[in-house]
């Protein structure tokens, strides 16, 4: 047998490159490959539940009582096996517990377990080489929790995300925390209105009570749309209230959005943060004006930049970021959406690996959206030869495909393992699509001549290349009701991965995303609002042919 030919431990470094699911697999294929695969599936954890589809983990409105399954799956099951006496081997493998998520669909009932008796503490204090803990659910952040992992002799890092409860920050404040490395916040100073705003001061207080805190994530949610004007009845605090005596932690990693410096604010920040040190910094999608202007001399040692902005809201600050992005030349990721910037200006940075640039589509003639000319791309091309993934815009015109831009693209880039194309859809004037349309026979077309021109140019196609042709948006928002384009815009956005053949029938593989998204729906295998599945549904009967004229009246 093959595996009789590698030995255990080459086959423990082949495993540790699977994905989860790979390694669930494998530990199904007999007693050998299940041996080195669980210890590796135990490393890392993930102990968040969700909402069950069934309804038998339901709160009762008379007894108020909760009702669990007889046989745990899930969460439920990892949680009672690790919390089993006899399972220390089990306890031993874990190095890392996330218990976060972005989904509103987590399980409260899940949640409450870990709270209940402190179960979550005492199961960390029992985990003997837990290294890293990610917590993003404040209601579970409670005084002995955060006690037993500065108390854990493995000394685990711990990582807090989402923390918007101005109560457990300041509770969180009142103690210095070591083990903190990552903190992301979002506060609304405005909803404190009708009382002194004490949500900024708080996190201030916190985040320099973190004096290892290596990244800090910060989202100012500023008013925007809305029929009513509220006047708060105290001041609105917006920014830290910095004095110039405070020690910033060692931040290698920054994310601001919403949050507005002027000259003076700025210069705490410029004579505090340890700019050497900073090598990631991503920006928006709200406004944080003044900030661009400030940064230039300061970024020298980023490797990682990160702006995003709401469409069509961006145009104050981008000369700003032109003069920023010019002032230096070490970048190696450049994400810009919603910012369009000078080829020349880009071509500074001649180490990037990782390029994104995305200009939302406008519903205004007048605002054509920008993309970059077949010349561009080869400037692009020659400056920085080191590109493994690019997403650019492209634009067809006078009912044609951009070829020249497909054939630049195909015989360019010669280390490229992923590239996106960004088509619009013609917002304008959505009563007459924009042709050729993009539906599933054109994606496989671009698809099946994209990959044919690179291989006759030479170029070596890995097999993992990922070629993506999307339609939609990143960054778009109303004030009030959606325009009569959003709905549009939503039914015929739709997203394809594109792969090299699998088969000798030379034909590429098309992956349509949302429809995979959609098969999960409907298999049951995730939960949705019941408005998305219809969306999903929409959008996957549209994709089929594309935009046509007695579709554009919605």
């Amino acid at each position: 047998m093959m595996r009789d030919a590698v030995s255990l431990h080459e086959w423990r470094l082949i495993f540790e490159q699977c994905t989860t699911q790979d390694l669930s697999h494998l530990c199904l294929v007999d007693k050998i490959f299940n041996s080195i695969a669980t210890p590796l599936l135990y490393r890392s954890i993930s102990l968040v539940a969700y909402e069950n589809l069934s309804g038998s983990r339901r709160l009762s409105n008379s007894t108020k009582v909760k009702t669990e399954p007889e046989l745990p799956t899930g969460p439920w099951l990892l949680l009672s096996r690790l919390e089993a006496d006899e399972n220390d081997t089990l306890r031993a493998w874990v190095q890392e517990i996330n218990i976060s998520s972005p989904s509103a669909w987590a399980d409260e009932d899940f949640l409450e377990r870990l709270q209940s008796n402190d179960c979550l503490a005492t199961l960390i204090a029992r985990l003997p080489n837990l290294r890293r803990i990610t917590i993003g659910f404040p209601s579970i952040q409670s005084t002995t929790l955060i006690r037993t992992i500065y108390e854990h002799k493995r000394k685990p890092e711990l990582l807090l995300l989402n923390q918007y409860s101005e109560e457990v920050n300041s509770s969180l404040a009142e103690q210095t925390l070591p083990r903190v490395t990552t903190l992301s916040a979002s506060v609304s100073p405005a909803i404190d209105g009708n009382r002194p705003d004490r949500q900024i001061p708080t996190l201030q207080r916190l985040f320099f009570k973190c004096p290892h805190l290596r990244s800090f994530s910060l989202t100012v949610m500023r008013p925007y749309g809305g029929c009513v004007i509220r006047i708060p009845r105290h001041r609105v605090i917006w920014r830290f209230q910095l004095t110039g005596e405070e020690t910033f932690p060692p931040l290698e990693h920054l994310c601001l959005d919403g949050y507005r410096m002027d000259d003076q604010h700025w210069s705490f920040w410029r004579d505090g943060l340890q700019w050497d040190k900073l090598v990631s910094l991503a920006v928006g999608p709200q406004s944080c004006a003044g900030l661009f202007r400030c940064l230039v001399g300061f970024t020298r040692s980023l490797k990682i930049l990160k702006v995003s902005v709401w469409a069509g809201e961006g145009d104050d600050e981008r000369e700003e970021l032109i003069e920023c992005l010019s002032s230096f030349d070490s970048l190696e990721t450049l994400v810009l959406k919603g910012y369009m910037c000078p080829v020349e200006v880009i071509s500074r940075h001649s180490n990037l690996s990782t390029l994104c640039l995305h200009e939302e589509e406008s519903a205004r003639k007048e605002r054509p959206r920008q993309v970059l000319t077949a010349e561009e791309l080869s400037q692009l091309d020659v400056n920085c030869p080191k590109l493994k993934s690019l997403q650019v815009g492209v634009k067809r015109e006078n009912d044609q495909w951009p070829d020249d831009v497909f054939d630049r693209l195909a015989t360019g880039f010669h280390n490229l393992r992923s590239l996106s194309m960004h088509f619009e859809l013609g917002l304008s004037d959505i009563h007459n699509p924009i042709t050729p349309l993009i539906n599933y026979a054109s994606v496989r077309s671009i698809g099946q001549n994209y990959f044919g021109l690179r291989k006759q140019a030479g170029i070596e196609v890995f097999e993992s290349f990922t070629l993506t042709v999307w339609t939609g948006k990143y960054f778009r928002r109303f004030p009030q009701r959606p325009l009569l384009y959003a709905g549009f815009e939503k039914k015929f956005s739709a997203t394809y991965e594109i792969s090299l053949p699998s088969d000798s029938s030379g034909e590429v593989q098309v992956r349509h995303l949302e429809k995979e998204r959609l098969d999960l729906v409907n298999s049951k295998k995730i939960k949705v609002h019941s408005y998305e599945r219809i969306g999903l549904a929409q959008q996957v009967a549209a994709a089929v042919e594309g935009p046509k004229v007695e579709d554009c009246s919605e």
